[in-house]
């Protein structure tokens, strides 16, 4: 049955993360920024009253400009003061004298704190310099009170410097809702821009997906077509890697059946032609049941290399481990002798250790020697032998039989690539040397045959050499 369902997609939950992430980011940004920006108006106004103190203190020091005197009284000093220093923009000055507000700057502040009552008793009140933040009907202002005295005066005063905020606060938040708007459009184009790249990089898993949604049991030659050489190829490449396994082991399923159908037919057909025409006579019933029994024997050692041959395909086939190859050699000549009477020699034994599956060589060397037998006499020759080279391992079976013909040589290593009879007129699978072949592949390596027709023939692994320390590291 197939899967409806959608959901959401990949590409939308990566983007959606992506804004997400950078909408969080975005907002603290801003955030921070404006409340330094804010804060920094604060600062900047209190910076600029410490200065206005600073001047008038400077000042004070100083004679009268106008005539160059020392001046007679706080009066004088204040009037001169606001003479000589005019306010900035956004600032203005006034002085209290005895409780009552006497002079201001030329300018036109937006409230005048100098004609409000409770602050200037307040502010006739202070004796030490002070600076302070305000809220008023028109916003936030800061502002500073200095008291002015002589010495024998007898008149009290203060100065008092005001700052008003809302100006640079308006700029401040001028400058936040700027950046807000850049942000919320660079958002938008990040999303639209993410939007492309996000297609164009999953555009190999929607490849994928739609490949793996048109891959059948009849189909599986199709792949995926790998670009570039980041996460997203990487996978590409596993799935087309699986896809070659899928199609091997299909293969290899298919290859099973059409082989057992093939072969199992012969025997399956004999033994039940025999059993059909069996008669009651005993020797009959003796001699149908015997050569039954040689045909079910004969049927459950295709099956056995059938299932191997199938088995070979799997990447667990071989279990390797770091084995003395001169052992490999002396135990699969000593097994061999068992299989009949010859003039078994070892030609030479490879002096070194490798990495090999020990149980599936000496399988292999088995069989050659099995082959050999039937296509030998008593008095001929089996001889094993090994060596190792540059950065090979070199196993052989070596008889002085019948040989090869020239043509069998071609094929011999072919799945039922059966030659003429042995010389004991037994007619084997045609698997024992494709197992052999397949048993030298799954190792990286090759089996070979070399023969002269009447002279015997050798027959030759040639494997890798993956030293023991290499397999160690």
């Amino acid at each position: 049955m197939p899967d409806t369902r959608r959901g959401v997609t990949a590409r939308t939950r990566i983007l959606g993360w992506i804004l997400l992430i950078l909408t969080i980011a975005v907002s603290i940004i801003v955030v921070t920024t404006a409340r330094a920006e804010l804060s920094r108006v604060k600062f900047q106004a209190h910076a600029e009253l410490q200065h206005e103190v600073e001047k008038f203190r400077d000042f004070a020091t100083r004679p009268d400009p106008a005539n160059g005197k020392a001046y007679g009284s706080v009066e004088e000093l204040l009037t001169s003061h606001l003479q000589y220093n005019l306010p900035e923009r956004s600032e203005t000055f006034f002085t209290i004298i005895d409780g009552q507000e006497s002079q201001r700057s030329l300018d036109n502040p937006p409230v005048r704190l100098d004609r409000d009552a409770d602050f200037v008793a307040r502010a006739a009140q202070v004796t030490d310099p002070e600076i302070t933040d305000m809220t008023t009907d028109t916003g936030q202002l800061a502002y500073a009170v200095v008291p002015v005295g002589m010495q024998g005066g007898e008149h009290t005063a203060q100065l008092v410097v005001v700052e008003f905020l809302n100006p640079e606060y308006d700029e401040a938040r001028s400058t936040i809702w700027t950046m807000t708007i850049i942000a919320v459009l660079a958002l938008i184009l990040v999303g639209l821009f993410g939007w492309l790249v996000a297609g164009r990089v999953l555009a190999p898993i929607r490849q994928l997906s739609e490949t793996a949604a048109s891959i059948g049991e009849e189909d599986l030659t199709r792949r995926i077509e790998v670009t570039g050489n980041d996460d997203v190829a990487h996978l590409g490449v596993t799935f087309n890697r699986m896809l070659d396994r899928l199609e091997a082991g299909f293969d290899g399923q298919r290859q099973f059946l059409d082989d057992a159908g093939h072969e199992l037919r012969t025997p399956i057909t004999v033994v039940r032609g025999h059993l059909d025409v069996m008669g009651d006579d005993p020797e009959d019933r003796r001699h149908t049941l015997d050569l039954v029994s040689d045909e079910l024997r004969r049927m459950s050692r295709l099956v056995d290399e059938l299932i191997m041959l199938a088995g070979s395909e799997r990447p667990d086939f071989l279990v390797t481990s770091t084995t003395d190859l001169t052992d490999l050699v002396f135990e699969s000549f000593t097994k061999a002798t068992a299989l009949g009477q010859r003039h078994w020699v070892i030609d030479a034994t490879p002096e070194a250790f490798g990495a090999v599956d020990e149980q599936r060589l000496t399988q292999a060397l088995l069989q050659l020697a099995a082959n050999s037998i039937d296509h030998t006499d008593v008095n001929d020759t089996i001889a094993f032998g090994g060596r190792v080279g540059q950065g090979t391992i070199e196993l052989w079976v070596r008889d002085t039989g019948s040989g090869v013909s020239s043509e069998e040589q071609e094929r011999i290593f072919e799945r039922f690539a059966r030659g003429r009879r042995t010389k004991h007129g037994r007619r084997g699978t045609g698997l024992g040397l494709t197992i052999v072949d397949r048993i030298a592949r799954a190792h990286g390596g090759s089996v070979s045959v070399s023969s002269v027709e009447g002279e015997g023939a050798t027959f030759r692994i040639e494997l890798p050499w993956h030293h023991a320390e290499e397999e160690d590291r």
